[in-house]
């Protein structure tokens, strides 16, 4: 248990990082760009992910969890991570190629500013594309400490770059200074390259079909899941109206950045459990995972909602008014969505990846079926609450499945004096707001709430002794050895 909490706080603290560095863009590109650039980037943006996921043919979930498999202590450099990679560079580089011939197919029709744009964006998408293949092996390995100093960096020099770019080049050097972001993890990826395999070597079956069956699911949440409102939106208005939806999507997005950094131990130690069949040390770990992820994420996402009305026109500027309703929308639900994440990397732990396929294709075709239905009569707005109820369907959905078949219990009461807590922290927030605005009122408004949604854990007895103890210790101990040396 203590090795999981120090795997966590060293990634929840690359992900709140990383977290902070992604807000800090965000605003820097729309007080540069406007709302229109702040569309056009945000869809750059969506379309690295979606472009990465469609092209890694599940490679960098394979190598999270099976290059510990392949290695040893001394040596960690893995021949199944070069059998990977070779399969990765090809499909990968055919994305780029079709990206950089669509491209040039906008400059022969008169279009050279949209062509700049893909070209950037297929920079964005290489760096980002092999930065996930990179930080797979490094988490793979529990080389925690080495990711997130390659975060550190790509952090560090990413928002003065989007600074640059954006005043410079406009939205094409906004994209190109988020692809700096990714640039040193991408570049770490050779530490991780064993020695050519036998040319006959096959990937195993079971790397095989765990690689397939992510790659499935990855494409079809990347296509009608994940984001595909700022397509909906798109199609129907314009970047305009996809801008102000982006915002919300950042704010919402840093929660599920935020779960997704701090739960990357996730599924190589409870894989490791499962390997080991020790199905009572997995439940107790995902038990333990879901009630402090809960206690982390459920002020952030809610006491975040009760603030946005305030924030986002202070920040980002009065352009940006219409996105404060869809912001609040999406960040109060996120909860659910962070929650979902941990259950599905508890699924594809326990080699269930073609049930959670079967679950993603269900869940993306309803949400699809909702924002096509919703979006043309009622905007970003329908979108905003298309999304929050697909969100808590998709949690039941996991939830359910979870504790019927895998039987993993979820921490109900928990979950639920969590939620409960975050509600009066964002109410408190939204008292202080009503009577002081502007940064003071905002500095005093998030004061107040953490000491409320403190004084509740404790009275409602949120966590066990037995949970924060090691807390408390793992802190300790490196407030220690950070004084040491």
């Amino acid at each position: 248990m203590a090795s999981m909490i120090g795997m966590s706080v060293i990634n929840t603290s690359a992900g709140m990082l990383s977290m902070l560095m992604g807000f800090v863009c965000s605003i820097i590109v729309a007080r540069t760009l406007g709302v229109e650039g702040t569309g056009i980037v945000a869809y750059a943006l969506w379309f690295m992910s979606v472009a990465t996921v469609v092209s890694d043919f599940g490679m960098p979930q394979a190598t999270l969890r099976f290059i510990a498999r392949d290695t040893d202590a001394q040596d960690r450099r893995s021949p199944l991570f070069r059998s990977l990679l070779r399969r990765f560079v090809l499909t990968t580089g055919l994305m780029a190629g079709g990206i950089v011939l669509y491209a040039l197919w906008q400059q022969s029709q008169d279009n050279a500013p949209g062509s700049m744009v893909w070209i950037a964006t297929t920079v964005l998408f290489l760096s980002y594309a092999y930065a996930s293949m990179a930080i797979g092996a490094a988490q793979g390995l529990g080389q925690f400490d080495r990711a997130a100093s390659m975060t550190l960096i790509g952090c560090l020099v990413q928002p003065v770059l989007v600074f640059a770019g954006a005043f410079m080049l406009g939205p094409v050097g906004a994209i190109l200074g988020h692809a700096t972001r990714h640039l040193p993890q991408a570049l770490d990826i050779r530490r991780y390259i064993g020695s050519s395999p036998p040319p006959d070597r096959k990937l195993p079956k079971d790397v095989a079909v765990y690689a397939r069956n992510n790659w499935y699911s990855g494409s079809i949440f990347a296509l009608f899941g994940a984001r595909i409102e700022l397509a909906v939106i798109g199609f129907f208005f314009t970047f305009t109206q996809v801008g102000y939806y982006s915002i919300g999507l950042t704010m919402s997005g840093m929660v599920a950045q935020f779960a997704i950094f701090s739960l990357a131990f996730v599924i190589p130690r409870l894989g490791v459990l499962h390997d080991q069949k020790d199905d009572e040390a997995v439940a107790a770990a995902f038990e333990g995972t879901i009630r402090w992820l809960t206690i982390v994420i459920s002020p952030i996402a809610i006491g975040g909602a009760s603030i946005a009305p305030e924030l986002i026109p202070l920040v980002f500027g009065e352009d940006f008014q219409p996105a404060v309703w869809p912001a609040v929308i999406l960040l109060g639900f996120s909860v659910a969505s962070a929650l979902s994440s941990v259950i599905s990397r508890a699924i594809l732990a326990k080699d269930r990846s073609a049930d959670e396929l079967r679950m993603t294709i269900a869940w993306c075709a309803i949400t699809t079926v909702a924002l096509l239905l919703v979006v043309p009569g009622f905007g970003q707005i329908g979108a905003a609450y298309a999304r929050a109820a697909a969100s808590v369907l998709l949690l039941v959905i996991l939830g359910v499945y979870c504790q019927r078949v895998l039987n993993l219990q979820i921490p109900v009461l928990a979950l639920f004096k969590s939620i409960f807590s975050a509600l009066l922290c964002a109410a408190a927030a939204t008292l202080v707001l009503s009577k002081l605005s502007g940064i003071a009122g905002l500095v005093i408004a998030v004061s107040a709430a953490a000491i409320v949604y403190l004084g509740a854990l404790i009275i409602l007895k949120t966590v066990p002794k037995s949970e924060y103890e090691p807390v408390l210790s793992n802190v300790r101990d490196r407030i220690r050895g950070l004084r040491a040396t």
